[in-house]
């Protein structure tokens, strides 16, 4: 009894090995069929149905390498052949390279493979240096392979081309700014000699102003000066000018005018009384002589007349 236990449990045992090992030979079989469909289509360059035979494919075995590496080449042309379609972008067509090329388990040469496409995919859609950078480690990892090289070169000119092109717009551009930064303070400089001078014109002018004032002023305080009175206006003579003339002219009934020399009058101005009182003062002083003259000697004095 025992034995036909034992029989029997190495029979189902038998069974469960034959039929799993059925069931993972179909799954790999049948991946490998979808992707050899996907192969097929991919040849006659239809991407997008080709596209499908790969995802189908992954759905039997994510990791498998051909699957994905083939998927992320389909999907680049059929971005590239339907660009109108908003549902193939080119971040899904980068991360599907990337996906692949971050597999450490891949050859250097699987690796190098995949980093060329990434370049070629970033070549397309002009991103130059992302393009620059995935061909050149793709170098690192197969410096043999001549298409990357190409590729490479190709690229690294495009790159010269646009650093050279955008250090002469800086260039440009700097020596715009900097002509701009002169005739600026060039104008500025010109408004300020330009506020300058006019401050100095309307110095000068308000000095002109100034002067011209003065000058005005001075003349009309010598005009009223030399012009007369109302008085002489109206015909009469000024009040100051008779009286000097009154002080020049005699009274009327004398006949004297005023002496000039201390208040001693002229010999010719004498009137006939003053003259009496002379000769009689003169005739008393020569009786005096003559007795001066009889006596002892004395001394002569002799009389003066006071003209």
């Amino acid at each position: 009894m025992r034995r036909l236990i034992y029989i029997h449990t190495l029979l189902l045992a038998a069974v469960f090995i034959i039929a799993g090992g059925g069931t993972a030979s179909a799954q790999y079989h049948k991946e490998r069929g979808l992707v050899r469909d996907g192969n097929d289509l991919f040849e006659r360059r239809n991407f997008r149905s080709s596209l499908n035979r790969y995802n189908e494919a992954l759905e039997h075995d994510s990791m498998s390498y051909e699957a994905l590496y083939n998927r992320a080449n389909a999907y680049h042309h059929t971005r590239k052949s339907m660009p109108e379609d908003s549902t193939y972008t080119a971040e899904t067509a980068f991360r599907n390279y990337e996906q692949i090329a971050a597999d450490t388990l891949l050859s250097k040469r699987q690796r190098a493979e995949v980093l060329r496409n990434l370049g070629q995919s970033l070549f397309t859609e002009e991103r130059y240096e992302a393009a620059l950078n995935a061909f050149r480690e793709s170098l690192l990892l197969n410096p043999s392979d001549k298409e990357t090289k190409y590729d490479y070169i190709l690229t690294k000119r495009i790159v010269d081309q646009k650093r050279n092109a955008q250090q002469q717009q800086q260039q440009n551009n700097d020596q715009n700014q900097n002509q701009d930064n002169q005739d600026n303070q060039q104008n500025q400089d010109q408004n300020q000699n330009q506020d300058n001078q006019q401050q100095q014109n309307q110095d000068q002018n308000q000095n002109q102003d100034n002067q011209q004032q003065q000058n005005n002023s001075e003349s009309n305080d010598n005009k009223n000066n030399n012009q007369p009175n109302e008085q002489s206006q109206n015909g009469e003579q000024p009040e100051d000018k008779n009286e000097g003339e009154n002080d020049k002219q005699p009274n009327e009934g004398d006949n004297n005018e005023q002496p000039e020399d201390g208040g001693m009058p002229r010999p010719e101005e004498l009137t006939s009384d003053k003259e009496r009182m002379l000769d009689a003062i003169q005739a008393e002083e020569d009786k005096t002589q003559e007795k001066l003259k009889e006596g002892k000697k004395a001394i002569l004095i002799r009389g003066k007349k006071n003209w």
